[in-house]
């Protein structure tokens, strides 16, 4: 049964959103999106750092088959510079796509999004102006940063053992259970890191884990299930 727009907002508590973020606006729906826009104030510290409050004009568009797919921010008033984070498009890199869906995993609606990957990213920022460097790590570009944050998720220091770590959580459970974890155990991951890999393909999805590893180290070729 298909929702009606009124049920989508309920879902995702845009009352709540706009009640607790008074500055901004719900616009007209366009192009299959939802968009809010408007003064985004808030106050936030970030691992017992200080406080700052600060507010960001921001747009966010949010696609109708939200949370399955990850809203787009951006900063209207040019104070966030593009070299700092931003997508080609303009929009903030805010993270990247796989934490962002665990957040939402966590909290899939719209204070959630903005609570858990938008005040933080501006709060970082406002945090560098001040302080002249971010309060928190800072992954590297492209997928190499992929990589890196991959082996955060997976918790191993090694990022190629985090990629197969992806390889499997892309695979069936049965099938991945029998194949030999990557930690260097020698052990099958049924018998090993199985409850990590298991865990990580509920949250995630193995289309999503099939597709990052596909596309982070090996474009050109197609992995088997």
């Amino acid at each position: 049964m298909t929702e009606t727009t009124a049920e989508k907002f309920e879902k995702w508590k845009i009352g709540e959103l706009l009640q607790t973020y008074k500055g901004l606006e719900l616009l007209p729906i366009t192009d299959g999106s939802v968009q809010i826009a408007g003064t985004l104030s808030f106050s936030a510290d970030k691992n017992g750092l200080e406080v700052i409050s600060d507010s960001y004009e921001i747009f966010l568009t949010v696609p109708l088959s939200f949370p399955r797919e990850i809203p787009l921010v951006k900063e209207t008033t040019g104070r966030i510079p593009k070299d700092f984070h931003t997508m080609a498009n303009g929009s903030l890199c805010l993270g990247s796509p796989s934490q962002q869906k665990l957040a939402l995993r966590r909290e899939p609606t719209l204070p959630g999004f903005v609570k858990l990957c938008v005040v933080p990213y501006l709060y970082g920022f406002a945090f560098r102006e001040k302080h002249r460097f971010l309060p928190f790590g800072e992954l590297k570009h492209g997928k190499q940063g992929l990589r890196q944050d991959f082996a955060e998720i997976f918790s191993v220091k090694d990022e190629r053992v985090a990629m197969q770590m992806v390889r499997l959580a892309g695979m069936r459970k049965r099938i991945a259970n029998k194949l030999q974890c990557p930690c260097g155990s020698r052990r099958r991951l049924g018998r090993c890191h199985n409850r990590r890999v298991n865990g990580v393909r509920t949250q995630l999805g193995r289309t999503w884990c099939r597709a990052q590893y596909q596309w982070i180290e090996n474009p050109a070729g197609i992995q088997k299930p």
